[in-house]
């Protein structure tokens, strides 16, 4: 039904895919092309073999509910004969071990391909082996451009940087001016991240109210996209600025006891903790520096060393740390003063004791059998406001 509807859709098809960043990357791309077209995008973080189909059809699961399935297919089968009523479809591509490419491309062939990176991801049982085959993996989005298609990679990666002149229709961006749109003037305050981004003789004043200079691999793809769609500088400009990070991605919320939280609660990964911890490093000042952080998941036997090598510079960016989970706890090796908890509700319990006034607070930890989603409820100002502000607050995950 899916690949039946996509035959009548007469607009462009974009697909972001990599390791990290590709909600925050589509929600930016997203906020830019709205500014211009109608764009139908991946609800949430809806990106697998499943989630696609249903993006297409425009239903929702129907999870372990026969009649409510029922229900949804007859919707599917309504929407499948009736055309896509946007300009852009912005689909995420998530991919979580080897051939899951292959289904994807089967359904879609997009016309602009974004690969944010490639990192140490999805390597558990039964997912990848190395981070080469992840890679190989994510390169053939890229291949199945048609003529003529564009795929905009990070040149920042090295792997990514390697496709250049090696698959049709590459083009990079980072920060570096030798990528086809780079960034200058880059400064970060607490009210977000503002540069300039060029491409050739164009340049763009970039001002977006998001936290972390890695905010420009978010930022570069989605001015990027709204270039090649012939969207004036103004307007890209203008949409930009009006761009919010979703909930979960280095959110700021206002905490008891006056202070503040930096929810990055959606995911984690060592490179990603790392950039978190910059963040935090930058904008607390003289204010005492908290870190609740969570196991990192899904780092196979690589696992214990990752979270050890992420523990060595810990010192460096925090003044206390809490840690959640077994593996988190190789976090606080060198750590003066760390608190290992088994869940997010323990930690909890703990901090509102001892949280302190103007402490900024950096909340991140991989989401199965993390959830530090409930540590930012319990010390949230509003936690009336959960729903609206924090990651995984369906019915489906608040049950789990």
């Amino acid at each position: 039904m899916a690949r039946r509807r996509l035959k009548n859709f007469k607009g462009k098809i974009i697909a972001v895919t990599g390791s990290v960043g590709k909600t925050s990357t589509k929600e930016a791309i997203s906020a830019v092309l709205n500014a211009k077209f109608r764009v139908k995008k991946s609800k949430g973080n809806m990106n697998s073999d499943f989630g696609l189909l249903l993006t297409i059809l425009n239903i929702e699961s129907g999870n372990r509910s026969a009649l409510k399935w029922s229900v949804l297919m007859m919707k599917a089968f309504w929407h499948m004969t009736h055309e896509i009523s946007a300009d852009v479809l912005l689909l995420e591509l998530g991919v979580d071990k080897p051939g899951d490419i292959d289904f994807l491309t089967s359904i879609i062939k997009p016309d602009i391909a974004v690969l944010t990176n490639v990192q140490a991801v999805h390597m558990a049982e039964g997912q990848f082996k190395n981070v080469d085959q992840i890679f190989h993996e994510k390169v053939k989005l890229l291949e199945a451009l048609p003529d003529g298609g564009i795929a905009l990679v990070n040149f920042d990666d090295d792997r990514c940087r390697a496709l250049k002149g090696k698959v049709n229709g590459v083009m990079t961006f980072g920060k570096n001016n030798e990528a086809d749109f780079w960034t200058s003037r880059v400064k970060m305050d607490e009210n977000g991240i503002d540069f300039v981004a060029h491409f050739k003789e164009e340049k763009w004043g970039v001002r977006a109210p998001v936290l972390g200079k890695y905010q420009l691999y978010t930022l570069l793809p989605a001015v990027a996209c709204g270039h090649l769609m012939g969207m004036s500088a103004e307007e890209i400009e203008a949409a930009v600025e009006r761009y919010e990070l979703p909930p979960g991605r280095m959110s700021v919320i206002e905490a008891i006891n006056g202070a503040v939280i930096l929810d990055s609660t959606y995911n984690s990964s060592p490179k990603a903790v790392c950039a978190a911890l910059e963040v935090l490093s930058d904008v607390a000042g003289k204010r005492r520096r908290v870190a609740v952080l969570g196991n990192m998941n899904e780092l196979g036997d690589r696992s214990t060393r990752l979270h050890e090598k992420v523990g060595e510079v810990l010192p460096e960016y925090v003044d206390l740390l809490l840690t959640v989970g077994k593996d988190a706890e190789k976090f606080g090796a060198g750590m003066k003063k760390v608190h290992n908890f088994k869940t997010a509700s323990e930690a909890a319990e703990f901090f509102k004791k001892e949280i302190k006034e103007k402490d900024i607070v950096l909340v991140k930890g991989s989401q199965n059998n993390v959830r530090l989603e409930r540590f930012v409820k319990e010390l949230m100002l509003e936690p009336e406001r959960a729903k609206e502000l924090l990651v995984r607050q369906s019915k489906q995950w608040t049950k789990l």
